[in-house]
């Protein structure tokens, strides 16, 4: 399955600079949001959405088209639906 990552923030560094933080991951079906963090070397002391809803459950599955963004805990000014 195909997944759309966004990272803000510092977080971005995870990722070549013309990448401008955007990332097409492809993992396989049923892998959990852990998966992300891990796949990036993403720290798990921040927040995130999926599909413009905060989520901290880490186990949760994701499926083929989700969006997750990821944003440095605390945060401001971001706009979870679309907005940066």
């Amino acid at each position: 399955m195909r997944i759309q990552v966004i990272l803000y923030s510092y977080l971005r560094e995870k990722l070549p600079p013309d990448a401008n933080g955007r990332a097409e991951l492809e993992l396989p079906e049923g892998s959990p949001v852990a998966a992300v963090f891990e796949q990036l070397s993403l720290p798990r002391q921040v927040a995130w959405a999926i599909n413009g809803v905060a989520q901290r459950d880490f186990d949760l599955e994701l499926h083929d088209g989700d969006e997750v963004r990821v944003f440095r805990q605390g945060a401001g000014g971001v706009d979870f639906c679309g907005g940066s």
